[in-house]
């Protein structure tokens, strides 16, 4: 039975947008021979039991995530497919240790670099996904990756990256404080400005650094990170998260300028193995179907298969499950009902199960459409005590707001002395003559 590898789509010339989904894919790429597996670029994360891509399928099981992946490939294969077979015992300690390294220490530096900077999310990262994702799935995927990624950086204290963070105050609201004494907002082109003595750039350089140097010094001279002539698990990680940090064009390049500039043997591993693993890769190689995929296979080196068209119920239903899988509570019910389908349970119990989470989810979905609709002023409720909700908010500047308050009222009632006049102005003049006896005296 042929393998199914689901991941997040293509983008900046490589098959996919994610750092764990590109290590798929090279593992795949040397451990599994070729038409025992399939690429398809889904970019749905729901298919996984974890809720995560890359997502294996492989018959009616589905096993999701890079580390999950390949250890289900070495149980599957009876050994057969796993790259780290025939290490040294010091390198595969080395494989162990770095592979977690690449991955609590990359993810922060591409959120940073993909996600968290307003100008690179804005101008590059967000529109991607209206290439890979089908309407209306681009207006949700983006905002809540964003989100995770700032919660994943928030310790680092560059927070200041996103110049939109500042959301508590609506851009159309007055302020008491005259525009001459406002404090500029910080942005993305002054923190990285090019003079050394920016703060954040000096931070940034260092985060990067200290990801870079280690890997460096582990390769050194040898082909590959652990071995000369042998591509590990390691190696699979280390492409996919070096690849997103060197390849894309974006606004602020920092991160690429630091590994060109002081890491060029990290670069040179990057563009080779991204020839072998990857080859040339194109958008709508993804997407393209057995004929399109015919007169390109020269060009193509990975097995894509389009993924199936979904009909309009299909998108929608993916949308508000997308919803639903971000409130608190039903979002962690469904994904206790997704492991639960692979659990013992009895067929009965999952599907009520299953029904219950499917009745409270749409349930919490539409209230959170709805809420969506009120933030966004889709949909107002008539005003009510305008005025007193008004002066009530000035008077909590004390004095001065209750001086405010009175002025507000005195040119309110100037305002309506003002409308009477000009409506008795329009109103139409009606001629009468009037004959009137003269007084006889």
């Amino acid at each position: 039975m042929v393998l199914e590898l689901h991941v997040w789509g293509p983008a900046f010339g490589l098959p996919s947008v994610d750092a764990h989904c590109l290590a798929a894919i090279a593992y795949l790429q040397h451990a599994v021979p070729r038409g025992k597996w399939t690429l398809i670029a889904s970019s749905n994360p729901a298919l996984s039991p974890t809720n995560e891509l890359p997502a294996l399928r492989h018959g009616k099981d589905w096993i999701g995530g890079f580390r999950n992946i390949f250890h289900y490939l070495a149980q599957c294969s009876a050994g057969e497919w796993v790259l780290d077979a025939g290490l040294s015992e010091q390198a595969a300690a080395d494989c162990i240790a770095f592979s977690s390294f690449v991955e609590s220490h990359g993810q922060p530096l591409l959120d940073l670099s993909l996600y968290v900077s307003t100008q690179n999310y804005t101008a590059i990262t967000r529109p991607l996904y209206n290439t890979i994702q089908s309407f209306p799935l681009p207006y949700l995927t983006p905002p809540t990756i964003r989100a995770a990624a700032k919660e994943r950086t928030a310790h680092l204290g560059l927070s200041s990256l996103d110049i939109d963070s500042d959301d508590s105050v609506p851009k159309d609201d007055k302020s008491i404080i005259p525009e001459s004494l406002r404090k500029p907002r910080a942005t993305v082109s002054n923190l990285l400005a090019s003079t050394p003595e920016t703060a954040a750039r000096i931070r940034l350089d260092a985060l990067a650094t200290n990801f870079f140097e280690p890997l460096q010094l582990l390769r050194g001279k040898k082909r590959f990170f652990v071995s000369n002539d042998q591509f590990t698990s390691l190696d699979c990680l280390a492409l996919g998260f070096l690849s997103l940090m060197l390849l894309p064009e974006l606004p602020q390049p920092w991160l690429a300028k630091t590994m060109t500039s002081k890491f060029p043997d990290l670069c040179a591993f990057v563009e080779k193995n991204k020839s072998a693993c990857f080859g040339e890769v194109e958008v709508q190689d993804a997407f393209a179907n057995e004929a399109a995929e015919k007169r390109t296979n020269e060009r193509v080196l990975l097995p894509w298969q389009a993924p199936a068209r979904g009909s309009p119920l299909t998108v929608g239903n993916a949308f508000f499950t997308s919803m639903a899988d971000n409130i608190p509570i039903i979002g962690q019910l469904r994904r206790n009902d997704r492991m639960r389908q692979f659990s013992n349970k009895s067929a009965d119990e999952t599907t009520a199960w299953r029904r219950l989470t499917m009745v409270g989810s749409i349930v919490g979905a539409v209230g959170l459409f709805i809420g969506f609709m009120f933030h966004q002023g889709f949909i107002t409720l008539p005003p009510t005590h305008e005025e007193e909700e008004k002066r009530r908010g000035l008077d909590d500047f004390g004095e001065a707001g209750a001086a405010l308050a009175a002025l507000a009222s005195h040119m309110d009632a100037e305002a309506n002395f003002q409308r009477m006049q000009e409506q008795r102005m329009r109103d139409p003049i009606v001629e009468v003559d009037v004959e009137v006896d003269p007084l006889k005296v």
